[in-house]
């Protein structure tokens, strides 16, 4: 990504639809009911989205994958991630219990049609901010000379998640 040009060209705001093939299909997540019981108490957390907008909830529970989204392996293409990759597990929905606390919890809310203004995850994946600012698409606002930060920190976020060879998922 060469310049904010071309970030507001290509990083429209997504459609949560279009997240959710990126979360199942890329992360490996685990789709919730955001009425399961088990998942309950990450749902009632001060800054999660209000339950009424709350579209979908996901589990991220594979370590080569949380590695991934806390910067540990640096991208889906290493032979670090590669290897990492091969031995974890898959487990089923019922058996997500077993893995919430180390596992990260997803959720996305839209207030807007099913486009994503909004999302919330528990654990750790810094990385998923740069992602989930990416879904929420690029803002004029950020090309006011006030927003200059805001706007260098998005340019960044196009950088990690280029990084992490994702970028084309956007």
């Amino acid at each position: 990504m060469k310049s904010k040009t071309d970030a507001a060209n290509t990083f429209h705001p997504m459609k949560i639809e279009e997240i959710d093939h990126i979360l199942l299909n890329d992360l490996d997540a685990i789709k919730m009911e955001k009425d399961d019981e088990r998942i309950n108490f990450i749902l009632q957390d001060s800054y999660c989205p209000d339950k009424h907008h709350i579209q979908r909830v996901y589990v991220i529970y594979k370590k080569s994958l949380l590695n991934l989204l806390e910067g540990r392996i640096r991208s889906i293409h290493s032979h670090e991630f590669i290897s990492a990759k091969k031995k974890d597990r898959t487990i089923s929905k019922e058996d997500i219990e077993y893995v919430l606390e180390m596992a990260t919890v997803v959720v996305l809310a839209s207030e807007n049609n099913g486009i994503l203004t909004n999302y919330f995850y528990s654990g750790v994946g810094e990385r998923l901010d740069c992602m989930f600012n990416l879904c929420l698409g690029y803002s004029s606002d950020l090309q006011k000379k006030e927003n200059k930060v805001s706007l260098q920190r998005f340019m960044n976020d196009i950088k990690i998640v280029e990084e992490m060879g994702l970028l084309e998922k956007f």
